[in-house]
């Protein structure tokens, strides 16, 4: 309970006293499925990438294991691929000369 008054930055009996049983619920899953620090500890795993490491980021942080479990991407390209910027981006004048974004082009115009 302290873990989420703290970082939803209430104190306790506000927590207690305010907010209804289902909102807490609410958070409580939430931060089963987005682990407090997952962000920082996927960007400390790409810098360990960048050094030679072979290793999973989700095998080194367990919060980086519990965000792979919802279904989320952390890969950049590919949650890139089907959002609305990347077809921007593709329609863009010049945005058919990026070679990655070319490629998926043409394979989505197959």
């Amino acid at each position: 309970m302290f873990e989420v008054a703290y970082h939803l930055h209430l104190p306790l009996y506000k927590l207690f006293e305010e907010m209804p049983h289902d909102e807490l619920m609410g958070w409580f899953l939430y931060f089963e499925k987005r682990p407090v620090g997952w962000r920082d500890d996927l960007r400390t795993s790409y810098l360990l990438q960048v050094q030679g490491s072979k290793q999973k980021g989700s095998d080194i942080f367990p919060s980086l294991k519990a965000v792979s479990r919802t279904g989320s991407s952390s890969d950049p390209i590919a949650s890139l691929k089907g959002s609305t910027l990347f077809s921007k981006m593709i329609s863009a004048v010049g945005g058919d000369k990026l070679e990655f974004l070319n490629e998926n082009a043409n394979k989505r115009d197959q």
